[in-house]
This record gives structure tokens, C-alpha cells and sequence, in this order.
């Protein structure tokens, strides 16, 4: 074979290779715009999966606000499940896009499940708000303890567990490929990187040539990592900022339903004082004077409940910020000679009663009236609970220095070994608190804890010396500290 014929067949050789590693670098080009559209396909999913996470919790809270003012505030509810149902949409219609994308793809499979996901999602949100409308309907009846049990179960439990438990597995799920797509772009660089430099060895012959080439494409791809990495921080930036946002309105959420149970809480008592005093009044063969001071107990309770209910309408209102306290200097032994005599209308019907041993001297504090008698109220309240039939529960008070003492005992099984750090927490009931008579949402004694905490005091819970429960408050004297 001569000189040329050997010549020629090198050529044909090199540009064979060539045309080879260039066909190489066309699909490597190819996967590469694949993987870039599949990446912004990713993230557009997984922003509007956190829009509708969003969005769900703000729904929930518009319900809770029909609940507690009525039909002023359907329109924003309208309003907020008009922007899901459209959050919805785009959701879906995004999963579309993606299924167009992986049309013959191996990938199609998780694609169709992703889709499945959306259809559960949008099912268990229309349940959810089925059960809403009937928690509204059960509100507008008067059936408010129904309407307020509905949302609770069917409405902020779900969302909070169920709805939400979908919706992070969607994202996590989208977060988990999309970081295996980051992957795969990373290699097709590389990919492109090897092709291109073995192309232009083949090419050029060059070395040197070579070396340059590898340098620039070195630098491409550093740029290329960065700008890919920038994308990455700012996609992370943002959806940490969005879950920041979701958690907040989560925590609004919770506030709003714990308001809720507030409300039912602190309403329950001074209705009940109201339905005890009316049985008395009543009576047949009532006396008048005792029908007359019933039927005076029952005005006043009208009055305090008119103001409960204000305080109630103000506190919504400011976003569950607590109320300013009207101090004035107070005679401790009138508010719980009030707060007595109230507790005796609880007491009847589980047959206790209540016998007071107050201070010889007279213990003056900085008060409100209405909210300290109602601390104490709750204090009365939940010690005839957990009294047997037949007991009687004490109201003790002393002075201590520039402080007064009030402790008020029961004769009931007490504390449950570790109740004590946790009494105080709202919703929180203890493990002796097993009574059906003795049901509530475990909400009283927190707002007790705050009622006398904004009164410059404390309050603590603990087990007698013999049986039963001691709940200790103590309050500043007038003037102490001074």
C-alpha cells in the first residue's frame, strides 16, 4: 500500500471517529435540553404543590372564621376556596405538561403516579370541604358545639394530618428527583467535556491545540456548575421561604382553632350557672325572696355573659391578642366570696359543696374584678369535678409577706404521676381525668394560668397531703414591691 493509500485510510479513519464522537455529542446535546425542561417542569411542580399547601391552611382558618362571626365572613371563605380550586388547576395542568414531556419516556411511570397523587389531593380536599359546609350548616342551626366538633375532626384534623401528609410527600418527592436530575445534568456535562476534547484531539492533532480546548471547556463547565448550583440555592431559598410562610399560617391555624375551644369553654360555664339558677326560680314551691335572688343572679350572669361575649368578638378581632385588664384597687375576699357563690351553682348538681377560710385581715390588690373572679371560677370549677359525691372542696387564703395566698382543695383522686408540668398546657387533660361528668377540652386552667399571671402572680398545682388536688395562686398586695 503506498504512502497516500495509507494517508487516505488514516483520513477516512480520523473522520470516521470524528463523525462518531460528533454524533455522540448530539445525543449528549439532546439529553442535556431534556434534562434542563425537565428540571423547570420539576420546579414549577413543586412551587405550586406548596401554594396549594398554603392556600389549604388559609381555607381552614376562613372556615374557623365563619364559625365564630357568621355569614360578614363568607366572602372571604368564598374567596379562599375560589383561589384553591384554582391552585388546583394549575396543579393539574402542570402534571400534564409533565406527562406530555415523558411521553415514551422510562420515567412515565412515576409521572402517571404523581398524577394519581394530584386526583387524591383534589378528592380529599372536595371531602374536606363537604364536611366544612356541614359544620357551617350545624353552626347556623344552633348546633354550635356540633359545628365546632365537625371542624375540629373533619376539617382541621384532616388538613393538618391527611392533606398535609400528601402534599409533603408530593414535594419531597418532586425534591428527590429533582436532585436526581441535577445529577444527570452533571454527567451530560462531563459527557460533552470528554466528547469535546477527544474531537478536537481527532480533529486538530494538537496537543496543544487539545490542552486549550480542555482549558476553555474546563472553564464552560465551572461557569455552567456555578450558574447550575445559583439555580439550586435560590430554588432551596425559595421554598424554604414558602414552607416559613405555610408554617406560619399552620400556626395562625391552630391559634384560630384553640379560640375556638376557648370560646366553648368559657361559655359553657356561665350557662350552665344560668340553667342552675332558672330551675331554682323555677320551683313550685320556691320562696320569693330565694326566687328573687335567683332570678338577680340570673340578670347578672345575662350582663357578664353580654361582656364575655364582647371580650370574645374584640379578642378575634385583634388576632387572639390578649384583652387589657381594668385594675382598680379590689377587696380579694369579694372576688372570692363571688366566684363562691357562682361555684355553688356548679357544685349542686354533683352534690359538693364549697366552705371558705379567708384571711382575718383584709387583702386589698391591684385587680380586675370580672377577669380574677373568672380565674378563680375555674379553679372552683375543676375541683368539683374531681370531687366525689358528698365532698366538699375548700377555699383557703393567707397572707405571706407583701403576697396573699389562695388555695382551693379538693377531695378527689389528685394528680397522676408527671400531670403536674403539663397541667397547664392547653388541651391537655390529665390521666385521673377520666369522669364523663368531668369532660372539657383541657383548656381552663391555661386560661386561668393567664388571667393570673397578668395579674403580677402565680399558679401552681400540686397533690394534698392527705388526697385530693391543691391549686395554689398567689397574688401581690396592693402597694408590694413599692
Amino acid at each position: 500500500m503506498t504512502l497516500r493509500q495509507r494517508s487516505l485510510v488514516l483520513v477516512t479513519l480520523l473522520l470516521l471517529w470524528l463523525a462518531y464522537f460528533i454524533g455522540l455529542g448530539v445525543i449528549a446535546f439532546g439529553q442535556a435540553g431534556q434534562t434542563v425542561q425537565r428540571i423547570d417542569s420539576l420546579h414549577q411542580r413543586l412551587q405550586s404543590l406548596i401554594e396549594v399547601d398554603g392556600l389549604a391552611n388559609g381555607y381552614s382558618g376562613k372556615v374557623a372564621e365563619v364559625l365564630l362571626f357568621g355569614r360578614a365572613a363568607m366572602p372571604a371563605l368564598q374567596t379562599a376556596r375560589l383561589g384553591l380550586e384554582r391552585a388546583f388547576a394549575k396543579l393539574a395542568q402542570i402534571t400534564r405538561d409533565q406527562v406530555s414531556l415523558l411521553a415514551g419516556m422510562e420515567a412515565m411511570e412515576d409521572q402517571l403516579s404523581e398524577v394519581e397523587d394530584t386526583r387524591r389531593m383534589l378528592e380529599l380536599y372536595h371531602a374536606i370541604d363537604l364536611s366544612a359546609a356541614r359544620a357551617l350548616v350545624a353552626q347556623r342551626d344552633g348546633g354550635g358545639a356540633e359545628g365546632l366538633a365537625l371542624f375540629q375532626r373533619d376539617v382541621q384534623f384532616r388538613i393538618d394530618n391527611e392533606f398535609a401528609a400528601l402534599v409533603q410527600g408530593g414535594m419531597q418527592g418532586e425534591r428527590n428527583e429533582l436532585a436526581g436530575q441535577l445529577a444527570q445534568a452533571e454527567r451530560t456535562r462531563s459527557t460533552l467535556l470528554w466528547l469535546a476534547l477527544v474531537s478536537a484531539v481527532l480533529a486538530t492533532g494538537s496537543v496543544g491545540f487539545a490542552v486549550a480546548w480542555l482549558l476553555r471547556a474546563r472553564e464552560q463547565q465551572l461557569r455552567s456548575a456555578q450558574a447550575y448550583e445559583h439555580l439550586q440555592a435560590e430554588m432551596e431559598g425559595r421554598t424554604r421561604q414558602l414552607q416559613q410562610a405555610n408554617e406560619r399560617l399552620r400556626d395562625l391555624d391552630r391559634r384560630r382553632a384553640q379560640f375556638l375551644a376557648d370560646v366553648s369553654h368559657e361559655l359553657r360555664t356561665p350557662l350552665t350557672i344560668l340553667r342552675g339558677e332558672a330551675d331554682v326560680a323555677l320551683r313550685v314551691k320556691a320562696d320569693p325572696t330565694e326566687q328573687r335572688q335567683s332570678l338577680e343572679r340570673i340578670q347578672g350572669q345575662a350582663a357578664e355573659l353580654g361582656q364575655l361575649l364582647d371580650d370574645l368578638i374584640s379578642f378575634a378581632r385583634s388576632d387572639a391578642e390578649p384583652q387589657d385588664l381594668l385594675l382598680a384597687e379590689t377587696r380579694l375576699e369579694d372576688v372570692i366570696a363571688a366566684a363562691a357563690q357562682e361555684g355553688e351553682t356548679l357544685a349542686e348538681p354533683r352534690e359538693v359543696s364549697i366552705t371558705l377560710k379567708l384571711a382575718d385581715a383584709a387583702a386589698h390588690i391591684d385587680a380586675d374584678f370580672r377577669r380574677l373572679k373568672q380565674a378563680f371560677i375555674i379553679g372552683i370549677d375543676n375541683a368539683i369535678k374531681h370531687s366525689p359525691p358528698g365532698e366538699s372542696i375548700g377555699i383557703v387564703s393567707e397572707l405571706e409577706n407583701d403576697h396573699v395566698l389562695i388555695r382551693i382543695i379538693d377531695h378527689g383522686p389528685g394528680l397522676a404521676e408527671g400531670d403536674e408540668d403539663h397541667v397547664f398546657d392547653r388541651f391537655y387533660r390529665g390521666r385521673n381525668g377520666g369522669d364523663p361528668i368531668s369532660g372539657g377540652l383541657g383548656i381552663g386552667l391555661s386560661i386561668a394560668k393567664d388571667i393570673v399571671e397578668r395579674h403580677g402572680g402565680s399558679i401552681a398545682i400540686g397533690n394534698g397531703a392527705e388526697t385530693g388536688a391543691v391549686l395554689t395562686i398567689t397574688l401581690p398586695l396592693l402597694g408590694a414591691g413599692k
